[in-house]
């Protein structure tokens, strides 16, 4: 749902673009065709559109996913991660849009984006007790529950919009409440494709009855195109928490998360590179707490071959041949994964704070790999891959875990090395050998 909403902000967004010179009554008249013209667009690239009212600056539309194979091309042209499984999956769904024209002094057209009917697939294989859940979301759906409201400018280079506040109770032998406040959404358009959007979520909850409760606050997520292809792009998540609850049993605090990626292609030759932050990690159990301190995680990726990489997500899994073949371009351009540092500062468990580790590590693998000889020989990739693994503990750390049964056997087997007052472990795979810390293990 979420991901055929937000493809059609997108989509519709960018068949409305158009610089207006002319007065009020004018203005509406060239949208309406422009959206019209949209519309008649989409039933060429496997939707089914059908306009039912016509007033003169209101009209209504239903959309459906009559063409699972022509809508997933359609959709990843638009710069959309979807696959033909998922549009397969939501068949049977369908969206009512509603088309407003000159709403208010900032829009020129606007639309409310919401479900009809919910994917046969859901509804097919219900048992009775999904069946009474489904019949309460049929009522959501009725009164509109779930809507997006987009509003694009007079000018065509820009759009603004929210989804509808969220407080609903789903109730079967037990109550479930699901809460989201505060998700607007603002973006850029240039020279006909999406340039940004920025995003904010100022809570979502999912409460049961029983205490299990998940909750994620203030969210702020910003993509920026920086290039030619959808894989030339900036991404960053700012989530303020994230708390999970079981009862008295279990409780998960993450707070402060920040993530950044970046993506950029030379060549059909995709780099790209993530990093992602998180202040604390607390995990209460039967009153017992422990806490992660200061995480970070460093990934980078490089020679990703896109072509390869778009063949990859639309293949059927069932394939075999297309899929191999997909894979064996994608190692042939030297695919190759690095962990420049996964840390954390410290660690505090039962009331003792510990400094804590770091790890490095990177992977290659061999262009000349034939991945059609792994299934009969999986061993063989062993000689085709080039890693290795850097891990240091403090000696807090190392001190503590040498005390529990599940490490001690490990540690009697490879000893680490002493460097800065640290104890160091390198593993290195290389030509079939794996050693660690010079150590042959394999």
């Amino acid at each position: 749902m979420k991901k055929i909403g937000f493809g059609l902000l997108g989509i519709l967004t960018v068949a409305t673009i158009y610089y207006f010179t002319a007065g009020a009554e004018q203005l509406a008249t060239q949208m309406k065709k422009e959206v019209t013209d949209a519309f008649a667009s989409l039933q060429t690239q496997g939707f089914g559109i059908k306009k039912s009212v016509t007033e003169e600056k209101k009209e209504h539309y239903t959309l459906s996913l009559n063409e699972p194979q022509k809508v997933t091309s359609y959709l990843r042209l638009q710069g959309v991660r979807i696959s033909q499984k998922d549009i397969q999956a939501l068949q049977g769904l369908t969206l009512g849009i509603d088309v407003s024209y000159l709403a208010n002094n900032y829009s020129a057209v606007s639309f409310d984006i919401y479900p009809l009917t919910l994917p046969t697939l859901l509804t097919a294989s219900a048992d009775n007790k999904e069946k009474r859940i489904l019949k309460q979301i049929q009522k959501m759906i009725q009164k509109k529950t779930f809507l997006l409201h987009m509003d694009v400018n007079k000018l065509g280079t820009g759009f603004k919009g929210y989804m509808k506040d969220i407080n609903e109770i789903i109730a079967d032998k037990k109550k479930v409440t699901l809460s989201m406040k505060g998700f607007t959404f603002t973006g850029e358009i240039k020279e006909n494709k999406l340039l940004n959007i920025r995003q904010k979520l100022k809570n979502i909850t999912i409460q049961g009855e029983d205490e299990v409760a998940i909750q994620c606050n203030h969210l702020i997520s910003n993509y920026t195109s920086t290039g030619h292809t959808k894989y030339d792009y900036h991404i960053d998540y700012r989530l303020k928490e994230i708390l999970f609850s079981a009862k008295a049993l279990l409780k998960l605090h993450i707070t402060n998360i920040a993530i950044d990626s970046h993506s950029k292609v030379i060549n059909t030759l995709a780099a790209a590179d993530s990093q992602t932050k998180i202040e604390s990690i607390v995990l209460e159990q039967r009153q017992k707490e422990s806490r992660l301190e200061s995480l970070l995680l460093e990934i980078k990726a490089k020679n990703i071959d896109t072509q390869a990489l778009e063949k990859l997500e639309t293949i059927d899994p069932k394939d075999e041949k297309a899929l191999l073949k997909a894979l064996q371009t994608l190692i042939s351009k030297g695919f190759g994964l690095e962990i420049p540092n996964f840390s954390a500062k410290n660690i505090i468990y039962e009331n003792q704070k510990l400094d804590a580790f770091k790890i490095s590590s990177h992977l290659d693998i061999d262009k000349t790999l034939d991945v059609s000889t792994l299934r009969k020989t999986p061993m063989a990739a062993i000689n085709s891959i080039d890693a290795d693994l850097h891990l240091s503990l403090s000696n807090q750390l190392f001190n503590f875990l040498s005390k529990q049964p599940q490490a001690m056997l490990v540690m009697m087997l490879f000893q680490p090395k002493d460097v800065n007052n640290q104890k160091v472990y390198n593993v290195e795979l290389k030509d079939g050998t794996l050693r660690v810390n010079g150590k042959q293990a394999m």
